[in-house]
């Protein structure tokens, strides 16, 4: 193999294919990064991207925790994944306590949209009044009240079809559809709701 040092630009180095059709480039005699005959590139290990320190476990991309922008429209610039601590709120007041049972939400990240799953119950709660609210998404949704796309089991009666949406930035909103009277909120004060909230769904954000 031949190494010829690019002397018009004195840039770099420029590497010849050898008889093995294979270039290999080493870390104290580890194979690092492999580029094979179909002039395909094997990374061994993690790559990182946007300045960011490659994991030292496992193989895959690793980004940066503050995502660096592409304005390039087929560009992955974000992937995070995570869980966050969802809570119960209302709009017609803060509580004066809630007992929570569960408290568990996951997500992840894959460039302008959020995948979330979450499940929420609670024993007790005083001082709420109003409609249901969802607080403490992981991430600001990019469009109030039309951002979210949900699926969920929502633990109340049982044949009202249910629905969430964005209803701010960092809030959803449980809705049901029955009969003639269309898109209905959940009210505390309706008695029409368990004490628990399990769903799935995706949003959109910045």
């Amino acid at each position: 193999m031949s190494v010829l040092i690019n002397a018009s630009t004195s840039t770099g180095l420029v590497q010849s294919a050898d008889t093995s059709g294979e270039i290999e480039l080493q870390s104290n005699g580890t194979t690092a990064l492999k580029v094979n005959t179909n002039e395909g590139i094997q990374i061994l290990n993690c790559l990182g991207v946007g300045n960011a320190t490659p994991s030292t476990s496992g193989a895959g991309i690793t980004f940066p925790a503050t995502q660096s922008a592409s304005t390039d429209a087929n560009t992955l610039d974000d992937y995070e994944e995570g869980t966050f601590t969802p809570t119960i709120t209302a709009t017609g007041g803060a509580f004066s306590s809630v007992t929570y049972v569960v408290q568990s939400g996951k997500y992840t990240r894959f460039g302008d949209t959020v995948f979330v799953t979450l499940r929420i119950s609670w024993s007790a709660a005083s001082g709420g009044s109003g409609d249901v609210r969802i607080a403490g998404l992981p991430f600001a949704a990019g469009d109030a009240y039309t951002s979210m796309a949900m699926y969920q089991f929502f633990n109340v009666v049982s044949d009202l079809d249910f629905q969430m949406r964005t209803n701010s930035n960092t809030q959803l909103a449980p809705q049901y559809l029955k009969g003639s009277s269309g898109v209905n909120v959940v009210n505390f004060n309706s008695g029409s709701f368990d004490k628990s909230i399990a769903c799935s769904g995706c949003y959109k954000v910045n």
